[in-house]
Parts: structure tokens; C-alpha cells; sequence
């Protein structure tokens, strides 16, 4: 098998102006967030504080997800995103603004999070969903969504180690500065583009009953619902990092500003492990059941022994660990939910994917950040692992053998209208 046949969603246009606009986009998003992790523990030396803040970034997840899902399927997502991304460049430049200042305070932090939170409740699901749309068949989606694993997972490495480097040399607000020129990237890949310029359904006229059809809709699929429930858990209790790190680098480990994005870099060159092998998978590499759990044993297991440590370097394998496991995990699930969505419903379910995913982060976040300023970061990691553990076996054990019976591969379970449709097509 060649390159070309491995890599088969960069043989869109479409899709190859997404990977390198959203490749540059993500370092700088990735800057902004070691940057500002680094501005609240200096200004607070709290865990709980910069857990606090991250709930508030991502509560309007939470809060709007649901609501979100049919406005992005009755509008073109090109149009959507163009607009997200043109306001987080505006959200970033604002917190470089304050920060410029030279005296930025916590709840001016709190502030602009919110705002970009609210963006990033309409961005994510629009940009999740619209993959479908970028490239020419649907085989080619589990590459794609690999392929997006990939880049946030290279720029988990490149962001920190620089964003280290930046605040070491010449000071925080740089981070923020550089991120807000960097959405300039995929802002001019997505005024290119072919895709995404009408909808992917008609309007139906009724807000309401499009929110109901969505919810039913995956409420009596039993595989949608199911890996919505597995990666909301794991999400929740265990994809805390941002919290974690930052405050087991400072106050356990004694680190400074390199030193913690040394330990996040370490973990994007794990996530970017994983992509690489499964972007180099082709269409062979479809989503299985058996690969999910494994992946999330490979982020439960290390997050246990991080918690019974205090090397440096022990830390910084661990952690590259858990990135592998972790980035697996998403992707598997992203994909495999994805496949299995009816074009229609892709928005409203990406949308339900968000409220799960993203959206747990405000409530794992006040979890983790309370655990670790009351017994230290590494019980917060021992205990996250533990969960995991224990709730992937009681899932993989009493709920898998009913909810996914009979599926081999998630890819291969089409929806009957989207089989009818190609057959069209063909």
C-alpha cells in the first residue's frame, strides 16, 4: 500500500486546505493555552482556580450543545466556521490586549474564557461534522478524523515546547498575540473551499421539533448512545489535563514554565504517536469496539502510576502514555459516532457529542481541580485512573456485549438511507 492510498482524505483540495490552515491555527491555540494556564497560577497559585476557570471556558458547552445541533445542520458550516474562527482571533487578541498591559488580573481572564467558550460551543460540533463534507467518500472519513488527530496532536507538541520557550524569553501576552494571527491560516483556507456551502438539510420550520428528532433520533440507537455515554465518562473523570499538568508541573514537581511545557509536549508526542499510526492506517484501519477499550486502558493505567511517583522523567513517559491512550480513544469515538450518523442528523449528533465531550469539561474540571488543592495533583491523576479502570470493565463486561452486538467495526454499520443513497450515486 502506497502513501497516496494511506492517506486517502488528502487527495481532496478541500480537505488538504483544512489540514494545513487548521494545522497552523491549532499551535497558536495551543500557545494561548499554555500561556494562559501559566497567567492563572502565577496570579492565584491555585489548582482549584484554574479549574475554575476552565469549567467557565467550556460550560457554555454544557449549557447550549443541545440547542446548537439543528441550527448548524440549516446552515452552510463553511459560513459557521468562518465566523467562529474570525472570533476567537478577536477573543485572542483581546486577551493579549490585557495581558500587553501589564496588569491582568484573574477575573479579567475569567471573562474573555467565557466569551470564547461560547464560540467554541458553536465551533466545534460545525467543525467536527463538517470533515464528512470535505472529502469525496465516505471510507475516507476514519482518515480524515485521524488525520485532525494528528495535527491537534503535533501541535500538542510544537505549542507548549514554544509556548515555554516564549514565556521564558519575552513573556506571556506573546502567547496570546501569536494565536490570534494564526486563525488567519484557517480562515483563508476556508474562504477557498468548495464544501460546506449550503446546508445539509432544509429548513423545516420548526425550530423545536428538529431538537426532538435529533434527541429521539439517538436516543433509540443504541450504538450512538452508548459510545456517547463511554467517552463522556472517560471525559469527564479522566481528560483533565489542562488542569493536571500544569499543577503537578509547578507545585508537585517543583518545574518551572519550560519544564511544564516540557510534560505537555511529551504528551502531544504520544497523541501524535497515536495519529500517525492511525492516519497511516488508511481504510483498513476502521473503528472497533475491541481498539476503544484498549485505548482507554492505555490512558487509565499510566494516569494510576502517575499518581504513585515523583520522578521527572518517569513523569514525562507516563504522560506521553497517556497521551496515545487518550488521543485513541477520541478518535476512535469520534469516528465511530460519526459513521454511524445519518447525514441529515450529523450536526445534531456532533452537537450531542460536544455537550458530552467538551461539555463535561466544566464539571471534571471543578472535580479534578478540588481533589488536587485539597491531596496534591498526584491524587487526582491516581484517582482518575482508578474511575477509568473501573468503569471501562463494568461497560466492556455488562453494557458492550448487548449495545454493540454483532458489530465487528463501526464503519461497516451504515445507516440504511445513507446505503441508498450511494447505491443512487453509484
Amino acid at each position: 500500500m502506497n502513501l497516496k492510498s494511506r492517506l486517502p482524505a488528502l487527495q481532496s483540495s478541500d480537505y488538504r486546505l483544512w489540514f494545513f490552515g487548521q494545522g497552523v491555527s491549532v499551535i497558536g491555540t495551543w500557545l494561548q493555552n499554555t500561556g494562559q494556564a501559566w497567567l492563572v497560577l502565577k496570579l492565584t497559585n491555585s489548582p482549584l482556580l484554574l479549574g475554575v476557570l476552565t469549567s467557565i471556558q467550556y460550560l457554555p458547552s454544557l449549557l447550549l450543545s443541545v440547542f446548537i445541533g439543528p441550527i448548524i445542520d440549516l446552515f452552510p458550516k463553511r459560513t459557521i466556521l468562518i465566523w467562529t474562527q474570525s472570533l476567537f482571533a478577536i477573543t485572542a487578541a483581546i486577551m493579549a490586549w490585557v495581558a500587553f498591559g501589564g496588569h491582568a488580573q484573574y477575573w479579567q481572564v475569567l471573562v474573555i474564557s467565557a466569551a470564547t467558550g461560547i464560540v467554541t460551543a458553536v465551533d466545534w460540533p460545525a467543525r467536527q461534522s463538517f470533515v464528512s463534507e470535505q472529502v469525496h467518500d465516505r471510507s475516507a472519513v476514519v482518515n480524515a478524523v485521524a488525520l485532525n488527530s494528528l495535527i491537534f496532536n503535533i501541535a500538542r507538541i510544537i505549542g507548549p515546547a514554544l509556548g515555554g520557550i516564549l514565556i521564558s524569553a519575552v513573556g506571556i501576552p506573546w502567547t496570546f498575540a501569536l494565536n490570534a494571527v494564526s486563525f488567519l491560516a484557517v480562515i483563508a483556507g476556508l474562504s477557498f473551499m468548495k464544501a460546506g456551502r449550503v446546508p445539509s438539510k432544509t429548513n423545516s420550520g420548526d425550530y423545536f421539533s428538529d431538537m426532538k428528532a435529533g434527541i429521539s433520533y439517538i436516543r433509540h440507537n443504541a450504538t450512538i448512545l452508548n459510545l456517547l455515554i463511554l467517552i463522556g465518562v472517560v471525559s469527564l473523570f479522566q481528560l483533565n489535563f489542562n488542569v493536571l499538568i500544569p499543577s503537578f508541573a509547578k507545585l508537585t514537581l517543583g518545574l518551572n514554565a519550560s519544564g511544564y511545557g516540557g510534560l505537555m509536549s511529551a504528551m502531544g508526542v504520544g497523541a501524535m504517536a497515536a495519529g500517525m499510526l492511525m492516519s497511516l492506517g488508511g481504510r483498513r484501519l476502521e473503528p472497533k469496539p475491541a481498539y476503544i477499550y484498549g485505548a482507554g486502558f492505555i490512558l487509565s493505567i499510566p494516569m494510576i502510576l502517575l499518581g504513585v511517583q515523583h520522578s521527572v522523567i518517569l513523569s514525562g513517559l507516563l504522560i506521553m502514555l497517556c497521551g496515545f491512550g487518550m488521543s485513541a480513544f477520541a478518535t476512535m469515538c469520534n469516528t465511530s459516532v460519526q459513521m454511524q450518523a445519518s447525514d441529515e442528523m450529523r450536526g445534531r449528533v456532533m452537537s450531542a457529542y460536544n455537550l458530552v465531550f467538551v461539555g463535561s469539561t466544566p464539571l471534571g474540571s471543578l472535580y479534578v481541580g478540588q481533589i488536587s488543592d485539597k491531596f496534591g495533583s498526584n491524587m487526582g491523576f491516581l484517582l482518575s485512573g482508578i474511575i477509568g479502570i473501573v468503569f471501562l470493565l463494568a461497560m466492556r463486561m455488562f453494557v458492550t456485549p448487548k449495545a454493540f452486538k454483532g458489530i465487528q467495526t463501526f464503519a461497516r454499520a451504515r445507516n440504511v438511507e445513507d446505503d441508498m443513497v450511494i447505491e443512487e450515486k453509484q
